[in-house]
């Protein structure tokens, strides 16, 4: 079990002004219309996670990550983002998921063959369930059914939690990300082949309807809460967002190069794409459907928030992870600093701009009317910064 305090880990803020932020004293969506504008700040830490999948436990704050490579599943305190202990009983593991109200965690362990499955108080395995290539996972707490993706076989297999056995199954053609709304019981299955989502009702046990979208659909959310889904689009950069009251399409939104994966913040209802390609994360405003803001982070790959936190998790196969958090706090230059931010990286209030004292570098947020009779007192600007020691 490792540990890792807050003084190993690079902090840089930036600035979002949106509608809707989540607010953790009503657990529901506010008005920030009249507020002060909204910051990310991210988190890089030392260590690095070869993850192929990650998966939040609102009720524990705890994060479950999958470190593929290295044969574990990397368990994450979420209110100190320290390492809480590395499970090696999972063999080759890629998807991950979580059910909160039985407090076990899944785990599918693609070139083994199992789905693994835990107990999450005590980190213990309960179970292995041969499977052929599990892939991805979707977890509805609501009915405690698990979906487990196969693409070797061209299926999604149904777990019942209750038993932890195989219920039944359903085809979809090399079935990529998958996503469930709890409250429809409705699952949605991307067909990256294929160009479709296919939709498949937990009811009546059958695929109700397929929904064409745009080309090499990988990653697929839902918000529970508004019955929007969000289909990232690989090929063509974009996200394609589906009402699921008519599973008709709605609106087509331009992202990054590249996106891989898409989570949603369902409290705030923000919604994150993952953008390997331009590096960045898109937000978009789903209430809206519009971009509102791209946050630079390190490789972007795979994703997972926890809408009562606000905190989002990116990361990478290659060994990186960032951790984001969104404020309505603008925090002056020395506290970003005490944070552990670049000086490069300060952020300045709207109308002010960064400036650095040449001697020590110290960071500065001036009017931009004051650059100059400051550079000629021995300051220099940001654009000059990286030629001072």
């Amino acid at each position: 079990m490792r540990f890792f305090g807050h003084n190993y880990w690079k902090i840089f803020l930036i600035p979002l002004l949106s509608v809707f932020a989540f607010n953790s004293t009503n657990s529901g969506l506010i008005d920030f219309a009249n507020a002060e504008d909204l910051f990310y700040y991210v988190i890089s830490p030392d260590f690095k996670v070869n993850s192929t999948s990650a998966s939040v436990d609102e009720k524990t704050d705890r994060v479950y990550i999958t470190d593929f490579f290295g044969g574990k599943l990397v368990v994450l305190d979420g209110k100190t983002n320290e390492i809480i202990e590395s499970i090696d009983t999972v063999k080759t593991p890629f998807g991950v998921g979580v059910n909160s109200d039985t407090k076990t965690v899944y785990v599918g362990g693609e070139f083994a063959n199992i789905l693994f499955i835990l107990n999450a108080t005590n980190n213990q395995l309960i179970k292995e369930i041969a499977l052929d290539d599990p892939y991805d996972i979707a977890v509805d707490s609501n009915s405690n059914t698990i979906y487990v993706t196969s693409d070797r076989l061209d299926l999604v297999y149904v777990i019942d939690g209750n038993t932890n056995e195989v219920e039944t199954s359903f085809e979809v053609l090399i079935p990529c990300g998958i996503a469930v709304n709890p409250l429809t019981g409705l699952v949605y299955v991307t067909s990256e082949s294929e160009n479709l989502v296919h939709v498949w009702d937990r009811k009546s046990n059958q695929e109700i309807t397929t929904i064409k979208v745009q080309e090499s659909p990988r990653g697929v959310t839902v918000n529970p809460q508004t019955n929007m889904i969000y289909v990232v689009n690989q090929e063509s950069n974009t996200v394609s967002v589906i009402d699921g009251r008519q599973n008709t399409i709605i609106e087509t939104v331009k992202v990054g190069e590249i996106p891989r994966r898409v989570v949603s913040d369902v409290q705030s209802n923000i919604i994150y794409v993952s953008n390997q390609g331009s590096k960045d994360i898109t937000v978009i405003d789903g209430m809206q459907n519009k971009v509102v803001k791209t946050i630079p982070v390190l490789e972007p790959f795979e994703l997972a928030v926890n809408s009562k936190s606000g905190k989002l998790y990116s990361m990478y196969y290659g060994g990186e992870l960032s951790i984001v958090t969104k404020t309505n706090v603008q925090y002056s230059p020395n506290k970003q600093i005490a944070l552990g931010s670049d000086p490069q990286n300060i952020v300045c209030r709207e109308g002010l701009e960064l400036i650095f004292k040449s001697s020590n570098l110290q960071p500065v947020c001036v009017k931009s009317t004051s650059i100059e009779k400051l550079i000629q007192r021995q300051w220099t600007s940001l654009e000059n910064s990286n030629q001072l020691n």
